[in-house]
């Protein structure tokens, strides 16, 4: 659009930019209005007025989103100056500009800028103004030209990060990487305070409900306040743009559409418009939040990001369209939750019916067309839940149980109770003659390494791509869910028997919490697996877990931890 057309929507959305000291003439300010809104005294490293920091997300080649949230000094509208600069030292500026928000947005700031004045694949730094206070700097780098020859490119990406379970102190490590983003995958906040089954309450919380999950809009924004408080998180925050999605907790556990499936009742449309109300305000993303649409509509997720020839990045919403749990029926389902035996579940028809959906069939067509059209050297899905299959093979289920026992699925929420469209998905990258296929994933509170295939129980089957799924920042892994339980087998144990039963998985590690670098370059992508000593309290040390490598045209995971890159 021409810069009189966005300026008019910038001002219909509340924010008005522009560069060079001459002001927009539609800005119904004079000179001296402008002047007070930018100035301020010293810039303290904390400030109560901007409680949250700041943020960036969603880079394109010209733009970024810019965030952070206000605490008024009285409750009305809030007006607040933001500012771009070349430099750290905030002395050259590129862009200014002027932000409105409110109480119904929670008092948070969302700025999407789309200026020429913005570079590609260019560092900027920014902050913000309100009543003569000024936030911390932040940083974020905008995505190369399309068509641009890219040589390396370096991004870390995290997830499942229950504040109420421990410290971030893997953040606090992942803020002196040198990365040119963040990915976050999903389980930004949890729905949840203080559940025994799964939630240490080392850092306690109280939801304004009163209630032990999330009943309201003010509980989902309550808990987004309190996440984006901790330091650690701050800096991540401020070091690199971010690019979200989200996955069940943002919402409920294992929610699929408008349903909470552990909770009764599980149909609650309202609270989930309530729940994607919350993660638009407090995500630094681009993408609208529309109200007045049913909440299956209100807001899209999904999406791409383009860096140059080198990377195709593939971001999927594998919550709002899925279809509901198979095997069981409704009543069948929450019992299974309730009683916590949600790891033992035989398989049924109805889990391989053809036309069941994780995605829905609009956005798997999507996914298929970026996939299989993309001209990028590495394409690579930002996925939710993990696609690898996960068995627990007849002869040591019947071991465990002491009876005969069919194979079990360690959890059906993931790819394995989707696995038509999975297998349709595959194949369809295989027929389309795809190279470089690389999925990373979250979720599961474990580091899992190990190749996709079409039809998993083949061993003769040719792996189509690879996938690495990350750690959890703090959420309860295998280890500390089966530390208390003396009854079942250890978790050294479990992974004997997961990697005995799922040969196609090669390393599997849920002992341990932390985050994962990858960086790209033209011929190869390697992936640090990166793990934090400690989450019972601030500290611990940084170790690497596992160093692996994947050559260009090759569908081949190369372990090169030994060689100490």
């Amino acid at each position: 659009m021409d810069r009189r057309t966005f300026l008019k929507y910038s001002l219909s959305t509340g924010v008005v930019i522009w560069a060079g000291e001459q002001l927009p003439k539609l800005l119904s300010m004079n000179e001296e209005q402008v002047k007070e809104l930018f100035a301020f005294g010293r810039a303290d490293a904390a400030t109560p007025v901007f409680p949250q920091s700041v943020a960036a997300g969603d880079p394109q080649i010209h733009g970024i989103t810019l965030w952070t949230r206000v605490v008024p000094q009285q409750t009305d509208s809030v007006k607040a100056a933001f500012e771009i600069f070349t430099d750290a030292d905030c002395r050259t500026s590129v862009l200014r500009g002027i932000a409105q928000t409110d109480e119904s947005k929670d008092y948070t700031l969302k700025v999407r800028l789309d200026s020429e004045h913005l570079r590609p694949f260019t560092t900027y730094y920014y902050r913000f103004i309100y009543k003569g206070t000024v936030s911390r700097t932040g940083r974020f780098k905008t995505l190369p030209a399309s068509k641009s020859k890219l040589n390396k490119l370096r991004f870390a990406y995290i997830n499942c990060q229950d504040y109420t379970n421990g410290y971030y102190n893997a953040y606090r490590f992942l803020a002196q990487e040198e990365i040119d983003f963040v990915v976050f995958l999903g389980d930004y906040i949890y729905e949840t305070v203080g559940d025994t089954s799964f939630q240490s309450g080392i850092r306690p919380l109280q939801l304004p409900s009163g209630q032990p999950a999330a009943a309201t809009l003010e509980d989902y924004r309550y808990l987004y306040q309190n996440y984006n408080s901790d330091p650690d998180l701050q800096k991540v925050r401020e070091r690199a743009a971010f690019i979200t999605i989200w996955d069940d907790h943002e919402f409920a556990n294992d929610c699929f559409q408008v349903n909470a499936t552990d909770q009764i009742p599980f149909h609650k449309p309202e609270l989930r418009q309530s729940a994607n109300q919350a993660w638009a305000e407090h995500t630094p993303t681009s993408i609208p939040f529309q109200a007045e649409k049913d909440p299956l509509s209100s807001i899209q997720i999904y999406r791409k990001f383009k860096f140059g020839n080198l990377l195709e990045l593939v971001m999927t919403d594998e919550r709002l369209y899925r279809d509901g749990p198979p095997c069981d029926d409704l009543a069948a389902q929450q019992q299974r939750y309730l009683t916590q035996r949600r790891y033992t579940t035989p398989d049924c028809p109805e889990r391989s019916n053809p036309n069941r959906t994780m995605l829905g069939i609009t956005q798997r067509e999507w996914f298929l067309n970026q996939i299989l059209n993309s001209d990028s050297i590495w394409k690579v899905w930002g996925n939710e839940v993990m696609t690898l299959q996960l068995k627990i093979l007849s002869a040591f289920a019947t071991q465990l149980t002491g009876q005969p026992t069919p194979d079990l699925f360690a959890d059906l929420d993931q790819w394995d109770g989707y696995p038509a469209e999975r297998a349709l998905i595959f194949q369809a990258l295989k027929d389309g003659g795809v190279k470089n296929f690389v999925t990373i994933t979250g979720d599961l509170h474990t580091f899992v390494t190990g190749y996709q295939k079409v039809n998993f129980d083949d061993p003769q089957d040719v792996p189509v791509g690879v996938e690495f799924v990350v750690g959890s920042t703090t959420s309860s892994n295998l280890a500390e869910q089966t530390a208390s339980n003396s009854t079942g087998p250890s978790v050294d144990a479990t992974t004997q028997i997961l990697r005995a039963s799922n040969p196609h998985i090669e390393y599997f590690n849920s002992t341990t919490h932390g985050y994962n670098l990858v960086e790209l370059t033209q011929e190869t992508l390697t992936c640090t697996l990166k793990a934090v000593s400690d989450i019972t309290k601030p500290g611990g040390t940084l170790s690497t877990l596992k160093v692996y490598r994947v050559s260009r045209d090759r569908v081949f995971i190369e372990d090169i931890t030994s060689a100490g890159i």
